[in-house]
């Protein structure tokens, strides 16, 4: 095989998503399952304007259904396109809602991570939709095959929800 090799340095250096309220839409969305056992979907946001994403989890706590459906509630509420209790994940694909961005320190690094989603009605005074830019890229992340199996995860990026 013949190839011209010319050393091209990595551009995966992006910046931290500022602290703050943002745009997002559903970039992908999966079923998985926490090292605990319980069901938990794997949220990927595209952030308005930012190369980078945003992951947020939802993890199904059959012994404390209070949280997870505040969780699922908050999240309902800041995408008005997906209905109340709507579990069909390939309906979530491309839906625009926002969240506040907070920055945490994880593995000696700092990240920006969803601190809270925004209710759609608290949401008219944010920019309009600024896709994102990414290099080489061109276009928004893809969704999976859709066919919703659950998928396992590894230990670290469940220490990451903040649950166990």
């Amino acid at each position: 095989m013949a190839w011209e090799y010319q050393r091209t340095e990595s551009d995966n250096n992006f910046k931290l998503i500022p602290e703050g309220i943002h745009r997002v839409r559903v970039a992908e969305v999966e079923k998985a399952v926490s090292k605990n056992g319980n069901d938990m979907l794997k949220i990927k946001l595209d952030v308005s304007g930012y190369p980078g994403y945003l992951f947020h989890h939802i993890v199904f706590m059959p012994d404390r259904k209070d949280i997870t459906n505040r969780m699922l509630t908050n999240f309902y509420d800041s995408f008005k396109d997906i209905k109340d209790g709507e579990l069909d994940l390939s309906k979530w694909k491309g839906k625009v809602g926002a969240c506040k961005v907070k920055h945490e320190e994880y593995n000696s690094e700092m990240q920006a991570r969803v601190h809270y989603f925004v209710e759609a009605n608290k949401q008219g005074d944010l920019p309009a939709w600024k896709e994102p830019e990414r290099k080489g890229d061109g276009s928004s992340s893809q969704v999976g095959n859709g066919d919703n199996k659950f998928v396992e995860v590894t230990d670290e990026e469940v220490e990451s929800l903040g649950f166990l």
